[in-house]
């Protein structure tokens, strides 16, 4: 009698399930759940961003791209890449690992190996008193600016996830803090027009 009692309740009970409301079930998602993004992540989201973004493309002969050294494909935006690639080919994209004391330096060399497959790529550590690859970023610029002798003066534009160090690598080449830095996300919004050299 128990069994085919048991068997009744379970049947019974399998006709009423409704899988979609199981609280126990662990469901595999889609994307991340609103709540799990932190609020970094929407930082680079909004429209405006965006704009400011295509704008500091138009504007400039070189754009730099920084990337942290720690994790470069995920400071990456190939997003940004195909759009020079496909409608600013005229344009010179150069990658800049930076933060590369914060890694072994068999990564970093890696990483400019990896990265180099698809443009320039220099390792940079900014700091105001000992940085490192200043000397060859500028070197490139030198040569950048002498692509464009028709002009007065060429512009370089800085791009690239927050707190990935813009900001620290303008300072490092002008070795004196022209921006603002600061540990949280989109200190930096303003434009900001810095000559480094007699011609860049």
């Amino acid at each position: 009698g128990d069994m085919s009692e048991l068997a009744d309740t379970a049947s019974r009970r399998a006709e009423s399930y409704a899988e979609d409301k199981d609280m126990a079930l662990d469901r595999e998602e889609e994307g991340a759940r609103p709540e799990a993004r932190e609020c970094i992540f929407s930082k680079g989201q909004s429209k405006r961003i965006w704009g400011e973004l295509y704008k500091v493309v138009d504007a400039s002969d070189v754009i730099i791209q920084v990337l942290d050294a720690r994790d470069p494909m995920g400071t990456r935006s190939k997003h940004i890449e195909q759009y020079i690639r496909d409608e600013k080919a005229h344009k010179h994209l150069i990658f800049v690992l930076n933060k590369c004391d914060l890694v072994p330096t068999w990564v970093t060399r890696r990483w400019v190996a990896i990265l180099s497959a698809d443009h320039p790529t220099l390792a940079f550590h900014a700091s105001l008193t000992n940085s490192f690859g200043k000397g060859a970023l500028i070197t490139l610029l030198r040569q950048f600016s002498k692509l464009h002798l028709d002009k007065k003066q060429i512009s370089v534009g800085f791009i690239g996830y927050p707190n990935v160090g813009k900001s620290s690598v303008i300072n490092a080449l002008r070795a004196k803090k022209v921006c603002n830095v600061a540990p949280i996300a989109g200190e930096t919004k303003v434009w900001q027009y810095i000559t480094l050299m007699r011609r860049v």
